[in-house]
């Protein structure tokens, strides 16, 4: 098999060898782009370990996750609580005989409901990308990285696992620029259901629905940025530029040092690690907090690139020029009131802006009708010498995201269904195996407190613990 044989999932579900000679008259390229697989994994190498573990845990927590942690709490907190009750009559021995019953509880919990959900979710995973479930869990239009590792390890056997990296982000990129045409020049998506040979068209109310989730997600971030802008952003901005003022040539100098490193290298990394190095150091030596905010804003931006980090510091710069001239704080004042009034202005606009867009898909404008209205607003922003805060948007690149988002919540529902269910019919096979082990266990590591088994108190604090581990 050939990477030409799978060209046709690749180029939306199985549509594209129908209407190739179509979309190739009006291709627009992306070649330019960088995916967006690889952006994240750009910037999570930037971030810390524990950001990273974070991350990770974020992205994969699920009902085998869940069942690990309620482990966790039975095998360590629970026999704490067992074995130092003040108010249990019964003796010491017999109080640890039944705490140990907790973290094999838990072990077998892990052992048997846990790992029972591995093949569950694998298999829905893989049901979702094949097209085997209904459309609000289909991800054939935008197949996960998992999937085309198994594709082209499938495809490419004798391929180290960084050149089919590779070849998966290739494949996942060319899929997100098919999706985003697919938006643009027929305002749809195409999915294909596994044994069917024909695709199918998201439903129009369906469709519908994702474009205006799409603007109200918008709408949402733009009310949010006012808000901050309204009840925070004036304090903090006042208390920056006052210091800019009392403090010109420390805070000129520290940033034309930051804006010489920035443009000395390319690595991020090297950056990063300067910054941190220089906040560290005036952290040492009890610098002024404004001046660490400025190195943790400057580092932070690093994630989107080399070039947003030059244009915050140069952002700041003008800011420093732009206040050391002021003579009071009231002067300091009236100018941040007049800099946030712009700002919210922008924001208002913007809001302004999508209810249009709203309204528009209310009267059926398609997607690319939509991307005119925001090319007319970016040119009529830049007659006016006014910034769109919605410039870098492309409207059918949010849809795309969103429709993305939308389907991994209804597979993640799914997911949660399933595996508890898998737990349940579990559950009578770990408490059978638990009642089996637990008294063999125990007269292997610890015969001492084996032999108080049979104390009538001991029986009863142990039948009570397994009513409330089989509960849990």
């Amino acid at each position: 098999m050939k990477i030409d044989n799978i060209n046709q999932n690749i180029k939306n579900s199985g549509y594209y060898s129908q209407r190739q000679n179509k979309i190739q008259k009006h291709q627009v390229g992306f070649t330019s782009n960088i995916p967006q697989a690889t952006i994240e994994k750009e910037i999570n190498a930037l971030n810390p370990t524990i950001l990273k573990g974070i991350n990770k845990l974020k992205n994969n927590i699920g009902e085998f996750q869940d069942i690990c942690i309620n482990a966790l709490g039975t095998g360590l907190l629970a026999p704490i609580f067992i074995k130092y009750n003040p108010l249990s009559k019964t003796d010491e021995d017999t109080r640890t005989y039944s705490a140990w019953r907790q973290p094999l509880s838990a072990l077998l919990a892990i052992a048997t409901q846990g790992l029972f959900t591995i093949p569950i979710v694998s298999k829905i995973n893989s049901m979702a990308n094949e097209g085997a479930l209904n459309l609000d869990c289909n991800k054939t239009p935008f197949k996960d990285k998992d999937y085309a590792m198994h594709i082209m390890k499938k495809l490419h056997p004798g391929l180290s696992k960084q050149q089919r990296e590779a070849l998966a982000d290739e494949y996942l990129a060319k899929q997100d620029e098919n999706l985003v045409n697919t938006l643009r020049k027929e305002n749809t998506v195409y999915y294909t259901i596994k044994g069917q040979t024909e695709p199918v068209k998201i439903s129009p109310e369906k469709y519908t629905e994702i474009l205006n989730k799409t603007v109200e997600s918008m709408l949402s971030d733009e009310e949010k940025r006012l808000k901050v802008c309204n009840d925070i952003k004036l304090t903090k901005r006042i208390e920056r530029s006052e210091f800019y003022r009392n403090n010109y040539d420390t805070s000129k100098n520290l940033l034309n040092e930051v804006e010489a490193k920035i443009n000395s290298t390319d690595d991020i990394k090297e950056i990063t690690k300067f910054l941190k190095n220089k906040h560290k150091e005036l952290k040492k030596a009890k610098a002024d907090k404004q001046l660490l905010d400025m190195l943790t804003e400057t580092r932070i931006i690093g994630s989107a690139g080399k070039d947003k980090m030059l244009e915050k510091v140069k952002r700041m710069q003008g800011h420093v020029e732009k206040y050391k001239g002021l003579t009071s704080k009231d002067q300091v004042v009236e100018a941040v009131n007049a800099s946030i009034s712009e700002r919210i202005n922008e924001h208002k606009d913007s809001i302004e802006f999508l209810n249009k867009v709203k309204k528009a898909i209310a009267e059926n404008k398609t997607v690319n009708d939509i991307e005119e209205m925001f090319k007319l607003k970016i040119k009529e922003a830049k007659n006016a010498n006014k910034e769109f805060r919605l410039a870098d948007k492309v409207f059918s690149k949010e849809v795309a995201n969103k429709l993305k988002e939308l389907t991994k919540k209804h597979i993640d529902g799914v997911k949660r269904i399933a595996t508890l269910a898998g737990a349940l019919i579990i559950l009578p096979i770990s408490c059978d195996l638990l009642n089996r082990i637990y008294p063999r266990f125990m007269d292997i590591a610890f015969p001492k407190l084996s032999s108080k088994k049979h104390n009538n108190e001991s029986k009863e604090l142990v039948d009570k613990a397994t009513k409330n581990s089989e509960v849990k």
